[in-house]
């Protein structure tokens, strides 16, 4: 079989091809099945025995798992997680060991232990062991055991994280305490509450001494315009009430020089250098004079109203006269307490600005120290560590292992055995053994031979070489057991014609010539195979009597020159031949030598030739070829196998084709590709393959080719000598 070929739709042939397999490799398929079966009933007869148990434990989950617990994901308990906890096979180990009640290794009773969960929320247990009295007693230890193992190990896990976590808030304190001391002898020196007290009293400093300073500007300004002698009363009046808007606190002392007492009127000079600021001073009584220099306008227009009418000397002209100098009186006192408010007021400016002026370098030493210490403090929290979270976290650790001292992950309980097989074992089954014995025989022994097939790759079929290769079959030559024909059958032999041969040589011969109309014709044709002992010799020879027996004047040219055997076919000696023709310049007439069949010559191989192989691919050789065919109908060459010499290659421009003789069943279909090529690199004209040596006692070639058969060709014999009816 060829792999790798065209898949196509199953008929009728493929059972046969299946059945020819099978047949071809029966003894092969039989002994597999029977070692099977034998080595199923070792199995049995040396397996040991397995009993089982099935029993249910009630589960039933009761708290929150630990901190540690490996079956928690996320925020949930994961139950298969615990499952494969339970059955683990640490816990297996341990409850052996209890059964065995020996401190050694626990004894190989136990062969399998598997939990599972069932429909309604509990655990099937199984136990598979070599002993039948574990069965029963393994489930309820296998609990005891799993639960006594909890509670160890978190006892153990609890007082190994205790100590770690208490060794760990011992160093994360130390290493703390260290921490506030180094920042404290950095941080110390600076007071920061004080710092902070001060610089918060000492805020509003720069703002103030820039509003007082722009008071102090329009005071000098006020005040130098007031020292103009041409300004009225009531222009004065109005420049102070410029600055009556600045509000003394009552009560408040404000010292004063001799030249400022002096200024002031009678009623606002001190006894001393020191003003307490009345209450009189407030900013309401600074618009008095206003209503006074009204009163002071209308009088003057009354005057000169009445001074029409009355003389000055009159009663009521002497009347609104002492008015209107009341009012001028009143104009000047008012004028005298604007003048004594604007002093006190700038001197209280000047005062306060000295103050705030003598607090501004205190103000910036604050400032600039204050800023050392945020500067201080903010290096020391960045490259500070926060241990104390740390050692929080520690604690509340401590305080959830302590918790989970206490928990429980789940409950569980042991209810019953569903099935208990400690009598009968479950293992080996002899009738599970036997079946798996003969299904694995059978699989075994179809699928050996059917894989032997697949990785055959020589040719069997000539179908499948057909489409392998893209040359035509030109026939098949049976494998007879001739025993008259010896090691060389011929068509005929002593005179004898052998009618299988000759059938199978009339196909050959029939699709040679049919072949001429795509090629050249064929006249000199090479009969030539991939390897030696194919048969190509035997080919050649039959074909060439095949032409010979039809009527025409056929030469067999035996281009052997290493070990040509043409000449024993048909009992003629090998010189002189064509070596003698090539070398020695014989003449190639007389070295062709009639047979003891009609119309066939021979041209034997001659002496034979190691060193003057290339005179086959000379002009010499391809005269002579040229010389031939004029003297006979065809020629048939029998030609060195193509693979490993180069004879084959050389003689095909004197050649108009070549005939490829194949193995059938022992030559490589690769091989049969490898020599084509080469012929195909030196031009050769393919006509075509015999398939040689095919076995037609196998089922499939009887199958397809039984037309080709002994049997086949003797009722055709039979059936063609009765006489017409």
């Amino acid at each position: 079989m060829l792999p790798g070929s065209k898949k196509r739709k199953a008929d009728f042939t493929d059972v046969v091809m299946y059945v020819a397999i099978a047949s071809k490799y029966l003894r092969t398929i039989i002994l597999l099945v029977t070692l099977s079966l034998t080595a199923g009933l070792i199995f049995y007869i040396f397996s040991r025995p397995v009993y089982s148990s099935k029993s249910i434990i009630q589960f039933t989950s009761v708290k929150t798992p630990g901190p540690d617990d490996k079956t928690i994901e996320g925020d949930r308990f994961n139950k298969d997680l615990w499952l494969r906890e339970f059955y683990d096979e640490h816990i297996v180990t341990r409850t052996a060991l209890k059964l065995d009640g020996s401190n050694g290794p626990p004894s190989n009773a136990i062969k399998q232990v598997r939990a599972t969960w069932t429909t309604d929320k509990n655990i099937e247990l199984n136990v598979f062991s070599y002993n039948p009295d574990w069965a029963r007693r393994f489930p309820p230890e296998m609990l005891r055991q799993y639960e006594e193992y909890e509670q160890e190990t978190l006892q153990r896990e609890h007082k190994a994280e205790i100590a770690k976590l208490k060794i760990q808030i011992e160093k994360l304190l130390g290493l703390l305490a260290v921490q506030e001391s180094n920042r404290a002898t950095v941080l110390n020196p600076f007071n920061a509450e004080s710092l902070a007290m001060r610089l918060t009293e000492l805020r509003t400093v720069p703002h103030e001494l820039e509003s007082l300073r722009l008071k102090l500007v329009r005071y000098e300004e006020i005040r130098l315009k007031l020292q103009n002698p041409k300004l009225s009363d009531s222009e004065r009046l109005s420049l102070l009430s410029a600055f009556s808007n600045e509000v003394l606190e009552p009560g408040s002392f404000v010292e004063i020089d001799e030249k400022t007492k002096d200024a002031l009127s009678p009623g606002a000079r001190p006894n001393n250098g020191t003003v307490i600021v009345p209450r009189s001073f407030q900013v309401a009584s600074m618009g008095a004079w206003e209503e006074l220099e009204r009163q002071k306008l209308s009088m003057e227009r009354t005057l000169k109203e009445q001074s029409l009418i009355y003389r000055p000397g009159h009663p009521k002209m002497q009347q609104l006269i002492k008015q209107y100098e009341a009012l001028e009186k009143a104009l000047k006192e008012e004028l005298g307490r604007a003048q004594s408010r604007f002093e006190i007021i700038g001197l209280n400016l000047h005062k306060r600005y000295r103050y705030l002026d003598g607090l501004y370098p205190q103000y910036r030493v604050s400032q600039v120290d204050y800023q050392k210490y945020l500067v201080e403090k903010s290096r020391l929290d960045k490259g500070d560590f926060d241990y104390a979270r740390l050692i929080a976290a520690a604690n509340q650790r401590i305080a959830e292992r302590e918790m989970a001292l206490t928990n429980q992950r789940v409950q569980l309980k042991w209810l019953r055995f569903d099935t208990v097989r400690d009598e009968i074992p479950i293992s080996p089954n002899r009738f599970k053994v036997v079946l798996f014995s003969l299904a694995f025989g059978l699989a075994l022994g179809i699928g050996l031979p059917f894989f032997l097939e697949f990785m055959d790759q020589t040719v069997t079929n000539v179908e499948k070489m057909e489409e392998a290769t893209n040359i035509r079959g030109l026939g098949l030559i049976p494998d007879f057991e001739d025993t008259t024909a010896e090691a060389y059958p011929l068509i005929f032999s002593d005179g004898v014609a052998n009618p299988d041969f000759i059938e199978n040589f009339r196909v050959v011969r029939t699709n040679l010539l049919s072949s001429a109309a795509n090629s050249k014709f064929p006249q000199v044709i090479m009969v030539t195979s991939t390897s030696p002992k194919e048969g190509k010799t035997v080919v050649a020879s039959n074909l060439a009597m095949s032409f010979a027996h039809m009527g025409e004047k056929t030469l067999i040219l035996d281009a052997n020159l290493r070990r040509g055997i043409q000449h024993h076919l048909f009992g003629s000696r090998s010189s002189p031949g064509l070596s003698n023709v090539l070398v020695e310049k014989y003449d190639v007439v007389d070295a062709c030598r009639p047979t003891s069949m009609e119309n066939l010559h021979i041209l034997p191989s001659g002496d034979q030739l190691e060193g003057d192989i290339e005179r086959l691919g000379s002009p010499q050789f391809v005269q002579m070829i040229d010389q031939l065919r004029k003297r006979y109908q065809r020629i048939i060459v029998d030609s060195p196998p193509v693979l490993g010499l180069a004879e084959t290659s050389v003689m095909q421009p004197a050649v108009d084709g070549v005939i490829l003789v194949i193995w059938s069943g022992q030559t490589p279909t690769r091989a049969v590709r490898t020599a084509m090529e080469i012929l195909e690199a030196n031009h050769a004209n393919f006509y075509g393959f015999v398939l040689n040596r095919l076995d037609m006692m196998a089922t499939m070639n009887r199958f397809h080719y039984y037309y080709y058969t002994n049997h086949y060709y003797n009722r055709y014999q039979s059936l063609t000598r009765q006489p017409n009816t």
